[in-house]
């Protein structure tokens, strides 16, 4: 859901997407020696998750799904954690050697640690996950153009054995599928959108974990008010002063224009909705703030603590029962949106973890 298509006037769940021009590296995945587990069933989300990791999640957040990896690897500013090697002495470039590769900017440090970024995420067989389309490993080069429309970029390659193989990518929207003539699909890539960022494009991607938010990493959220550093009604000129030009920029239906920041590299961070006073259509220094959302790594919270991975029972304690309750899918991912409008304040909930993903401060509604 792009932001044209969303009114945060409304209190309406922001996913954002940024389309920048990247690289896609592709390693491995593997071919089951292991009993199907609760990660192999994880949906595929382009631009987000797959495996239960999601795209700009730490690399102590792949820890403590799937462990120390088998094997890693640094080229350039990458590292390339391997998972559930399949074929002993399996090579590190054959799709058939392991299940799951994730692929982390490395944070400056030169070697992989807590604090390097997911950039992108890989899955082999006999991972059962699936798009919201129905795509997934064993899929048919019909199935996935099916979903996601004629591919304008097929690479063709050869294997460890010489077997022909294709890569369908789909980099503005997530999601890369290696393909061969008799299997279909055997590997799925998942990146941010616009694709996995060339090292010299990610501008310290690994900063740590202030990042983007800096100074304001930590400052409270108060429904209806603020969050990030940001005020409703601020204008765009402060935002700017406080995280410098955006990411991406533009305009909704609904007569609003924003900004998008994601720190340089993978996920969008930071969305700020604003008036557009002068009513042209584009972002400008008088235009005034009327939405802030936050994603990880904000870890600014509520009065009683609620922030960016909070159960949602923390949200029913301090929020009481929303007044507008949804279910979304995107993707393939389940979220439910909590809604709290007179107050100004929304929370979208991964419906599997019960985990809050997102937070929305907006200019509060009247009844």
């Amino acid at each position: 859901m792009k932001g044209r298509n969303r009114g945060p006037a409304v209190a309406c769940l922001v996913v954002a997407a940024l389309a920048v021009l990247a690289v896609t590296t592709i390693s491995c995945g593997g071919n089951g020696g292991e009993d199907l587990s609760a990660w192999d069933r994880d949906p595929i989300v382009p631009g987000y998750s797959v495996a239960d990791v999601n795209i700009g999640d730490p690399f102590s957040a792949v820890q403590e799904v799937h462990g120390d990896p088998e094997r890693n690897l640094k080229d350039g500013g990458y590292h390339y954690a391997y998972y559930s090697r399949t074929i002993e002495g399996g090579e590190v470039n054959d799709p058939a050697s392991w299940r799951l590769v994730v692929t982390l900017y490395d944070d400056g440090n030169g070697y992989l640690d807590a604090e390097d970024e997911v950039g992108a995420i890989e899955i082999s067989t006999p991972y059962a996950g699936k798009t919201s389309g129905g795509v997934g490993i064993g899929s048919s080069p019909g199935d996935v153009e099916g979903e996601f429309g004629p591919c304008e970029s097929i690479t063709e390659t050869r294997g460890p054995e010489g077997e022909k193989l294709e890569l369908y990518s789909y980099a503005e929207k997530g999601v890369e599928f290696l393909i061969t003539p008799r299997d279909g699909v055997i590997t799925v890539v998942i990146t941010a959108y616009g694709g996995l960022l060339p090292i010299e494009d990610t501008n310290g991607a690994g900063d740590g974990q202030g990042g983007l938010f800096g100074d304001y990493a930590s400052a409270p959220i108060v429904p209806g008010q603020t969050a990030a550093g940001i005020s409703i009604g601020d204008e765009f000129q402060g935002v700017e002063n406080k995280f410098g030009s955006p990411d991406s920029t533009g305009f909704t239906t609904e007569g609003l224009v924003y900004a998008t920041y994601t720190g340089g590299y993978g996920t969008w961070k930071l969305n700020v909705y604003m008036e557009d006073m002068d009513r042209n259509d584009s972002l400008g220094d008088f235009d005034t703030v009327v939405s802030i959302s936050v994603r990880f790594p904000y870890e600014g919270k509520t009065a009683q603590g609620v922030g960016i991975g909070s159960p949602s029972s923390d949200v029913l304690k301090e929020f009481g029962t929303p007044q507008r309750q949804t279910v979304a899918m995107y993707q393939g991912e389940e979220l439910t949106i909590m809604e709290y409008n007179s107050t100004g304040i929304v929370f979208a909930v991964n419906s599997a973890s019960g985990q809050v993903v997102e937070i929305d401060v907006n200019r509060p509604l009247t009844q």
